[in-house]
């Protein structure tokens, strides 16, 4: 796990930096990396599908490390009150009995799931290798389930699904001759496995498709366009490394920005320092956003000290289910300050600290270290962000192209610039607004341009781009 380290100038606090500096800590979702994105190499076949066959020795050595780590390193002591011992027996007997690494691991699950913490899982071999090569193996959709009915949201450019004509908007209604009741979590495909779908277009027409998985990219999504009245639209998908540098590039080249909207729907969390870094391109005082509790219960405060060229005009903040972890103290620390505004839907509420440490057979488990409360006290683990303006999605939403979130948004910048006397145009707003995050479809000023991860581009992107999106999560399938 990288850490960027402090220039001379220094972004955040030396104290920030004592704090934090040395520890590998990463806030992450379950099933997403903080580790810096490679470019995509797709897998073989052999490569992708190969498992190994395990043997009981091995079994116990990859079982027995995860129970020590967790007894060593996890950060409630008592475990939340689990039976540990009795719980460690019983499925060890099951992780001895494995013949592959998929009921090993399984068992593994089993166990850390007890824990009921989203932070705190295990990785095979097999999903590393697969993880390190910046590709997954797949539909190549990302779904959400919307009116009691699972609706694709997003589909990847280049993807099997994609390729295969599905579009966003359409609901699964069965999966290879199953009613379709959700993907299984860690949910996983072979390349050449095919996927038959029972589908209901946006016309509610049926349909029958055929999709045969294979990878496609997961590579981060960042995105910037200037939108009427010279508001600043931000979207990223990870605090990873470099966003803070990103954003800042867009952030001060733009002082007199009537609004800046940082769009963290589906962002997934990221490195401490980068949401540090983030945090300080808003605030021109110093300002202490909450605790992360250790083992010991000894609290470690985060803050960032004072930044004299931060941008003061407005900032909103549009969140989602998916977003998590880091994206969720950014959102709460504007909330809870008053900088800004956050509209959408509750977040996740998987807010903790973890690390990642490696198994004996090339595996990896993912340990919860640190819980976090915000200024105010507030547990957002298990509970999320409530926002400041609740926005409710519908499929007919999805169906439409209409980004209902960014309508709000837009809506309380209007009011928010009359009130402060000054003249905007915000009120009269386009109806084709592109939906769950996508680059909003909204007319450029004159001169304006809209930027995509560092390149130009004039056009706008829809919900069919083939724009890389952040595909490595649990939502992505």
């Amino acid at each position: 796990m990288q850490h960027r380290f402090p220039s001379s100038q220094g972004r955040c606090s030396q104290r920030l930096w004592r704090t934090f500096l040395g520890v590998a800590l990463g806030l992450l979702l379950a099933g997403s990396f903080p580790w810096p994105v490679y470019p995509p190499v797709l897998a073989t076949s052999r490569e992708t599908s190969r498992e190994t066959t395990v043997s009981a020795q091995q079994n116990a050595r990859v079982f027995d490390t995860v129970c020590r780590l967790i007894e060593r390193r996890y950060y409630d002591p008592r475990l939340h009150g689990a039976n540990w011992r009795d719980l460690t027996q019983q499925f060890r007997r099951q992780a001895l009995a494995a013949k592959d690494e998929s009921t090993l691991y399984r068992a593994i699950n089993q166990l850390l799931a007890t824990l009921d913490d989203q932070h705190t899982f295990a990785l095979p071999p097999s999903r590393v290798r697969e993880e390190k090569q910046g590709a997954r193996v797949g539909l190549g959709i990302q779904l959400r389930k919307l009116e009691g009915q699972w609706v694709i949201t997003h589909t990847l450019g280049g993807s099997a699904a994609h390729e295969a004509g599905i579009r966003p908007g359409w609901i699964i209604a069965e999966m290879d001759g199953q009613p379709f009741t959700g993907f299984k979590p860690g949910q996983r495909f072979q390349i050449g496995q095919s996927v038959k779908l029972k589908l209901i277009d946006s016309n509610d027409h049926p349909k029958r498709v055929e999709v045969i998985c294979r990878p496609f990219a997961t590579t981060p999504e960042q995105r910037v366009q200037y939108l009427p009245d010279g508001v600043l639209y931000l979207r990223f998908t990870e605090f990873a490394p470099k966003t803070a540098d990103w954003l800042e590039e867009h952030i001060t080249s733009n002082p007199q920005a009537a609004g800046l909207i940082f769009d963290l729907r589906e962002n997934t969390g990221g490195l401490l320092d980068v949401l540090a870094d983030c945090l300080r391109l808003i605030y021109r005082q110093d300002v202490v956003f909450g605790d992360f509790i250790q083992r010991n219960q000894k609290p470690l405060r985060m803050r960032v000290s004072g930044n004299r060229q931060a941008y003061t005009g407005p900032v909103l903040v549009l969140i989602d289910e998916h977003s998590a972890s880091a994206a969720e103290i950014f959102a709460a620390a504007v909330q809870e300050t008053g900088r800004g505004t956050v509209i959408g839907r509750r977040t996740a509420g998987a807010v903790l600290a973890s690390i990642q440490e490696p198994l004996p057979d090339g595996g990896k488990v993912q340990i919860s270290i640190r819980d976090y409360r915000t200024v105010r006290g507030v547990r957002l683990e298990g509970q999320g962000v409530t926002p400041d303006v609740t926005v409710k999605l519908t499929l007919e939403d999805v169906r439409r192209n209409v980004d209902v979130d960014l309508r709000y948004a837009l809506q309380q910048l209007a009011l928010t610039l009359k009130r402060q006397g000054q003249r905007s145009g915000l009120n009269v707003l386009p109806d084709g607004l592109p939906q769950l995050g996508r680059t909003p479809h909204l007319p450029l000023p004159a001169g304006a341009t809209c930027h995509s991860a560092g390149k130009h581009n004039l056009g706008t992107i829809g919900l069919d781009s083939q724009s890389t999106v952040m595909a490595n999560c649990a939502f992505v399938f």
